[in-house]
């Protein structure tokens, strides 16, 4: 499993990435520009692998299509939280400590709620082109969804975790390409 980056560390990354000169490439289409999106993410070969949006190829199309996708890991990880917090034998399996078990996973289950209400912001912001704020709910989604992560780390819920790790670099991906739309790049 791939190592993510502290909360830091990621917002100063992203920062670089925002004040790169690189976005205000205007000649960039297509997969060359999913490439240069994808160079300035943390998680460049699951980038590649991930964005597929219908053409014509654009910044903008970029970071509609991965918040949508944001939100559907998110519904998804509900589902799995759901499914474990309404069975318990569902748990007993994987948990050393099913109270605890409980516990972290009602944690999540709040946590995904905020980054679900995030990420439908997000997405209306977007589509209103209201740049900032927008860029603030994703940041705070992918900081929600750590709180979860964290708790899952070295439990057997690896379902659950592989959706929040997707949430969190959907996230990204979506800034990033934000930026290239934002700076004329599409």
């Amino acid at each position: 499993m791939a190592r993510l980056l502290p909360p830091q560390l990621f917002f100063l990354l992203t920062l670089v990435v925002i004040i790169h000169p690189s976005y205000g490439l205007k000649h960039l289409k297509g997969i060359a520009l999913v490439d240069e999106v994808c160079r300035h993410t943390s998680h460049n070969e699951y980038c590649v692998d991930t964005i597929i949006p219908k053409p014509p190829l654009s910044g903008e199309r970029i970071a509609s299509t991965t918040l949508g996708w944001a939100q559907i890991k998110a519904l998804e990880a509900g589902t799995i939280i759901a499914s474990l917090l309404n069975d318990s034998s569902s748990i007993l399996p994987v948990a050393k400590n099913p109270l605890q078990a409980k516990e972290l996973l009602q944690i999540c289950w709040d946590s995904n709620m905020n980054t679900m209400e995030d990420l439908w912001i997000a997405s209306s912001l977007l589509y209103n082109k209201i740049i900032n704020p927008m860029i603030a709910r994703l940041y705070h989604a992918a900081n929600t969804t750590r709180v979860c992560q964290d708790g899952v780390k070295g439990t057997g819920f690896t379902a659950l975790a592989a959706k929040i790790e997707d949430i969190i670099k959907l996230c990204e991906i979506c800034v990033v390409s934000t930026n290239f739309f934002v700076n004329g790049a599409h």
